[in-house]
């Protein structure tokens, strides 16, 4: 792949997944009072509202250290693109800017809002999954591809 082309593909895998993390979480905040009270979309899935201090799935929250993990976030953000700069494949490419766009999303809110919004509940009966929100789920995507591609491909 030429080398712009690699970076115009990375840019705009990157801006996607940043933009629709963002966009979201707008909408949840501007309809604050329909997340807060819970809405069930279907069985398995609810949409609510929870302000996550801590990492992922609301590890080390108590622990008031938002920002510095905004930091690390954007710190981290910064070796993906030195990856994003080395790759060679598409595959490896499209996983680290899924990374890339869902850190940066949920860095910025760190850094902006001292939490991120995850407003997506799945469950199973009585056993519900820590509430989360795109960058998560781009970030775990992305991460599944590019380590399938390291791991297994290589």
């Amino acid at each position: 792949m030429q080398r712009y082309s690699k970076l115009f593909f990375s840019i705009f895998i990157t801006f996607f997944a940043f933009a629709i993390d963002q966009v979201s979480k707008s909408f949840v905040e501007k309809n604050i009072n329909f997340f807060l009270s819970g809405f069930n979309v279907f069985d398995g899935l609810n949409l609510v509202y929870v302000q996550n201090k801590g990492v992922s799935f609301g590890l080390l929250s108590g622990l008031n250290i938002t920002f510095i993990l905004g930091i690390i976030s954007l710190i981290v953000s910064g070796y993906i693109v030195f990856l994003i700069f080395k790759s060679q494949k598409i595959i490896e490419l499209a996983g680290l800017s899924m990374i890339l766009g869902g850190a940066l999303g949920n860095g910025v809110d760190r850094i902006s809002n001292l939490y991120v919004i995850d407003f997506i509940d799945i469950y199973y009966n009585n056993f519900h999954w820590p509430a989360f929100n795109f960058a998560d789920s781009f970030i775990t995507v992305g991460a599944v591809i590019f380590f399938y591609y390291v791991l297994i491909k290589k």
